[in-house]
């Protein structure tokens, strides 16, 4: 031990010799470790931190695989029918619960309060295994009609109600229905995970309910898929055995109901962190990768500093052997001072760190799961302490072996000659900057592709028009508004909202583009009549007359909805052109009819389609275009709609005066969701531009860090040269010779860098195939972004060998053969 201090005070000591190489490593340092610690902090809340439930790993999720319009199979959401079967018939969960949000107005407040909420089945709670802190969860009896039950969370508590304790048994007014108070939850709690936390839970017995006369409840409709799904594993068992159990139960319903199954085959089961990570562990498996080549390139060139540095320190560590010291005791003198470097390059990187977490998170999409979790908690201070000690050993290695060897004869004839070392040292700081080329390639190429793939998604045409767009939402309760009075409310207020000043136009729509909301229902062509299993289905949405004006997307044929649409008039549909080339192929389908899946009072009913309109984007910019039909919201009763308004300009400035419209009409009646249309498409590429820019940001740190290398090795190799091109311009060589010879050495190791990395980069490259989300019409191997990268390197080299080679090139052959 008193050894390891005598080493950490000579350590001490040498550093403070050196205030100019002290402080350059340690920033360096400071920049690799502090972009680990930031990404770390990110993997740490978002993939590596347990779920904050009793046993998170037995929490699955479960949902069916159905069939996709483009005919292949993906995760899509489950009906209560099934869920029901599935949860009388399973024998691998000790529980299962199924859920769905809900939107929810809270009056007999101070004012109106809207918020999302869940409706939920009674074993809910039981799956995540988190009791009430105060009262009960659900009995299974409440899952009955009539049943009108609420548990809230412990942030709804405390906000509205103060933390009263005896706010059990109470009745509270939800989108003007009373609900009985049973529980509170824990403070924290919060499930589905991600987004907004929910505000309170409510039974599934309101879906259990008839909304309209003639209709059926959403827990007979086997058709209508909506739900999520959770369950507990009993004991000893594994996933593989409940996958295996739960196919064969959705397989038998295939069988049984073939009519509504038999496009949801099988089962998809998944632990529920995992879900709930979904696309966003690649990307910062990718951010992972791209943090860990900066630190890599970090670690080279403090390498390379200190192999120059212990050049400089030969004749003192030949003296020391000289003097007895073993080699041990030399590499461990030399690790001690690249462990001092590495701890204060850590102690800065940590503020540096929590400036890139504050960033990040301003940069995430709202959406991002556990995002908000991230920070400087006790497991990041030990692993930048680890990445500390680790990162020592790399950069500090190589030089203290080298140095700890010493040729003593060559070290006195190296002094004698005025030369620090030998040309051993140079090839190992030749070959550590070919690597860290070699990796700064790899990682500008890989931003390059993600760049490449943003500036394409911004590219594509959404088919509508979003500039100067406001969109809003409210809710009109079924207690208050049945259907008709529901379609009356909207019809007044649509006629309302054009005399405001600043408006050009007004529409309605749900679910609105970008929304990341859909509905999806089968349909029949009138005349070409199919069994129910094998009916087509499309992308289905509810709009009002000048929606389509609204929004910018263009009628092609026919026309838009009028007023006169109404429940007394011919039921028409429009159509978009994709759905018109995949269902009418080489015909014309104006005036056609097809029979949408929803009907009226239990009957379904044939629609004319009397315009086609252009194709959207509504799901994502990066996915293909699908069929979709409109219906007027007129002929559909009891949709609710997103209301949006073209204004003559800053839409945003029409916010106060369309508050005070609603309000007029109802005031308990808040509005929510209040976003420009631009804002919608702004957050649906959120994820793409967040990688980009980050990719952008460390390739950026990449490069100046490799510039920095191949100057640090030219710089040193021209200063050991010195008397050679002093000779060599006595002798008669041109200046331009000297730039060229500096020049070729410096390019030359670049050349071969650039090979390395461009092997390195396929294979990396290659490996983005395996995320959809990752690349948008961007080959893993675009010749573009290949070739601009290595022109990009090859020219900040370039100018990195230059000013060395310049400098080079105005040595007084006279001064040079007088060198030392």
């Amino acid at each position: 031990m008193h050894t390891l201090f005598q080493d950490i005070r000579y350590g001490l000591r040498m550093l403070r010799k050196s205030p100019g190489f002290t402080t350059v490593t340690v920033l360096t340092l400071a920049l690799g470790i502090g972009a680990n610690t930031a990404i770390f902090s990110i993997v740490n809340a978002v993939l590596l931190r347990p779920l904050p439930f009793p046993n998170p790993e037995r929490i699955m999720f479960v949902t069916e695989m159905a069939q996709r319009q483009n005919g292949t199979m993906g995760e899509g959401a489950i009906s209560y029918p099934d869920f029901f079967d599935w949860r009388s018939g399973n024998h691998v969960f000790s529980s299962l619960a199924s859920y769905h949000d809900d939107v929810f107005t809270l009056t007999g407040t101070e004012q109106p309060l809207h918020f999302t909420g869940y409706t939920v089945s009674s074993d809910f709670f039981n799956v995540l295994g988190v009791p009430p802190v105060l009262g009960r969860g659900f009995r299974p009896e409440e899952e009955k009609p009539g049943s009108r039950v609420v548990v809230l969370s412990h942030s709804l508590w405390q906000s509205v109600y103060g933390g009263d304790r005896n706010i059990i048994g109470r009745h509270v007014t939800l989108n003007q229905r009373s609900y009985a108070v049973v529980g509170v939850m824990p403070v924290g709690f919060a499930f589905p995970l991600g987004g907004d936390p929910p505000k309170l839970w409510r039974t599934l017995s309101v879906d259990a309910e008839v909304s309209t006369p003639g209709s059926h409840p959403m827990t007979s409709e086997r058709g209508a898929h909506f739900l999520g799904s959770i369950g507990r594993l009993k004991d000893g068992v594994s996933i593989t055995q409940a996958r295996e159990e739960m196919n064969l139960i959705a397989a038998a319903l295939a069988k049984q109901y073939p009519d509504t199954n038999k496009r949801h085959p099988a089962v998809s089961l998944k632990p529920e962190l995992e879900h709930i990570v979904g696309n966003t562990k690649p990307v910062l498996l990718v951010l992972v990768l791209a943090v860990g080549c900066v630190l890599l390139i970090a670690c080279v060139n403090v390498a390379n500093l200190l192999l120059a540095r212990v050049g400089n320190r030969n004749k003192e560590i030949a003296v020391r052997a000289a003097l007895g010291a073993a080699r041990i005791r030399v590499v461990r003198q030399l690790l001690t001072e690249s462990l001092l470097l590495s701890l204060a390059g850590a102690a800065l990187a940590l503020p540096l760190a929590s400036w890139a977490i504050a960033l990040f998170l301003r940069l995430s999409p709202e959406n991002a799961p556990r995002i908000g979790a991230a920070g400087l908690d006790g497991q990041v201070i030990i692993f930048t302490g680890l990445v500390a000690v680790l990162t020592s050993f790399i950069f500090g290695l190589a030089p203290a072996l080298r140095a700890a060897n010493p040729n003593l004869l060559q070290v006195m004839k190296d002094s004698g000659r005025g030369t620090s070392s030998g040309k051993s040292h140079q090839r190992l700081r030749s070959i550590l900057v070919v690597a860290e080329t070699a990796i700064g390639l790899v990682l500008l190429i890989t931003a390059g592709l993600l760049l490449r793939s943003f500036h394409r998604l911004m590219k594509v045409d959404p088919g509508f028009n979003p500039g100067n767009v406001l969109t809003f939402n409210f809710d009109l309760p079924d207690a208050k508004y049945n259907p008709d009075q529901q379609v009356r409310f909207y019809d007044d207020l649509l006629q309302r909202l054009p005399a405001l000043p600043g408006v050009k136009s007004v529409g309605a729509v749900t679910p609105l583009p970008l929304s990341n909301n859909n509905f999806v229902i089968t349909f029949q062509i009138e005349g070409h009549p199919v069994p129910a299993s094998d009916e087509p289905f499309a992308d289905i949405r509810f709009s009002s007359p000048g929606y389509f004006r609204t929004v910018g997307i263009p009628v092609l044929r026919g026309r838009d909805f009028m007023q006169r649409d109404d429940m007394k008039a011919t039921r028409v549909v429009v159509i978009n052109e994709a759905f018109a080339r995949r269902f009418f192929p080489n015909e014309d389908p104006i005036g056609r009819h097809i029979i949408p899946g929803i009907g009226e009072n239990g009957k379904q009913v044939p629609r004319e389609i009397v315009g086609i309109v252009g194709n959207v984007r509504h799901r994502s910019l990066s996915t293909e275009l699908t069929p979709e039909y409109y219906l007027p919201y007129t002929q559909s009763p009891g949709s609710g709609l997103t209301v949006c308004l073209r204004a003559s300009g800053d839409a945003e400035s029409l916010t106060s005066a369309v508050r005070n419209t609603v309000s007029s009409m109802d005031p308990d009646l808040p509005l929510y969701d209040v976003k420009t249309l631009e804002s919608y498409v702004g957050a649906s590429v959120a994820q793409p531009r967040l990688q980009a820019v980050l990719l952008e940001s460390f390739a950026l740190l990449a490069l100046v860090l490799t510039a920095i290398g191949i100057y640090g090795v030219i710089a040193y190799s021209v200063a050991q040269r010195i008397q050679e091109i002093g000779i060599r311009m006595t002798l008669g060589a041109t200046r331009s010779h000297v730039m060229g010879m500096i020049l070729k050495a410096g390019m030359g190791l670049t050349t071969l860098g650039v090979l390395i990395g461009v092997a390195g980069a396929m294979i990396v490259t290659r490996w983005f195939t395996s995320f959809n989300s990752m690349l948008f019409q961007v080959s893993p191997a675009d010749t573009v972004t290949f070739g601009s990268v290595i022109a990009i390197l090859v020219a900040v080299s370039l100018l990195a060998s230059y000013i060395p080679a310049r400098r080079a090139t105005k040595v007084d052959p006279m001064v040079a053969l007088r060198y030392e």
